[in-house]
């Protein structure tokens, strides 16, 4: 083999075998999907929703981000929670499960208490997650606002 032939091969199987490992390091690992909450990156941002739309103990609605859900018959901040609204897994929605009192990830299962700590783990597994982001709120007339930082 000449020079030139030995070393145009070497380079081919070089980056062959980085395309492949590049290729690998993205799949689907079961952790390597951590989506961000949303806010990151510029300071406190705030989501606003109609307390209509939270009427009920139980009741929930997600809006820029943020899923907001009702825990108490008054209208006061401590009865009410707002979290992200993507599972810190890999993407999937996350919703309010009032009857368990738990919040559960709608893609691989994995439940969160109320104030965002882990309860398990996607698929019934530990780890592989983390808790949640719980963002304080405010109410003001008719709107409930959470303060995203």
């Amino acid at each position: 083999m000449k020079r030139g032939e030995f070393l145009v091969k070497g380079v081919l199987l070089a980056c062959s075998g980085a395309c492949a490992l590049s290729a690998c390091s993205s799949g689907d690992d079961g952790g390597g999907g951590t989506p961000n909450p949303p806010g990151n990156g510029g300071g406190p941002t705030a989501v606003s929703v109609n307390l209509s739309n939270l009427a009920e103990i139980g009741d929930q609605v997600t809006s820029g981000g943020v899923l907001f859900f009702r825990i108490g018959e008054g209208n006061t901040s401590a009865d009410f929670v707002a979290t992200e609204a993507v599972c810190p897994h890999q993407g999937g929605q996350l919703v309010w499960v009032e009857e368990e009192g738990y919040i559960e990830c709608q893609l691989h299962f994995s439940r969160y208490e109320e104030d965002g700590d882990v309860i398990r783990g996607p698929q019934n597994e530990p780890g592989s997650t983390r808790d949640l982001e719980v963002y304080s709120t405010t109410i003001s007339s008719t709107t409930i606002t959470a303060t995203v930082s």
